[in-house]
């Protein structure tokens, strides 16, 4: 997290070889955010940040919800994902009956590299879909699971206190949101900040939770 580094880090414009490999396509299994209430939400963010982060920023507003890795034909690598294993996630996912459930979209906060929106799992669906999911393939990750809305990536190393207080003045009150479906997407591995290609969708069914 932010409070753990003197300076944010700032974004690596470049090709990443050494982790791509050769190959082009990555996956990951997001929560798309559509919503006009959560657009409006996601654009007074950046302008909040307006200065601190890379431009241009291409990348639609998400929740990653599971990492896939390289979508390949035949699997090299440990990262590597195949139509196979997106099958049978699928498959789980329509076997599972799976409920639509609400989340929360909180206030502004940063990892190190890239500050984002809090995301509130209140019903544990976010949690439960991630258990969906592996057991269909498993997650390529190397760090721990936060539920959370990009907002961008740092375009140069700033003072972590500095940015802090700006994050800290960033009033807004939370909204939520019903996750009716999850969709696979997918990036081009030499653009850090692409656009998303949306690929496969699985609807959620309607919940039958009483209020």
């Amino acid at each position: 997290m932010l409070n753990q580094v003197p300076t944010t880090i700032p974004a690596e414009i470049r090709d990443f070889p050494e982790w791509h490999h050769g190959r082009d396509i990555y996956a990951i299994w997001v929560l798309r955010l559509e919503d006009e209430t959560i657009l409006d939400k996601f654009k007074r963010a950046r302008e909040h940040l307006d200065g601190y982060l890379i431009e241009p920023y291409r990348r639609q507003p998400h929740i990653t919800l599971f990492v896939c890795g390289f979508l390949v034909e035949t699997p090299q690598y440990n990262d590597d994902f195949t139509q196979m294993q997106l099958n049978a996630q699928i498959q789980v996912m329509e076997n599972a009956n799976f409920q639509s459930f609400e989340i929360e979209i909180g206030g502004l906060k940063s990892f190190a590299s890239a500050p984002f929106l809090e995301v509130h799992d209140s019903e544990d669906g976010i949690a439960r879909l991630r258990q969906v999911l592996s057991k269909g393939a498993r997650e390529f990750r190397t760090t721990v699971y936060t539920p959370h809305l990009t907002v961008g990536l740092y375009a140069d190393a700033f003072p972590s206190a500095e940015v802090t207080r700006r994050l800290a003045t960033f009033m807004e009150s939370p909204i939520r949101w019903r996750v009716e479906q999850i969709t696979l997407a997918t990036y081009e591995a030499n653009s850090i900040a692409g656009e998303l290609c949306y690929r496969n969708t699985v609807s959620l069914h309607p919940s039958t939770r009483k209020i």
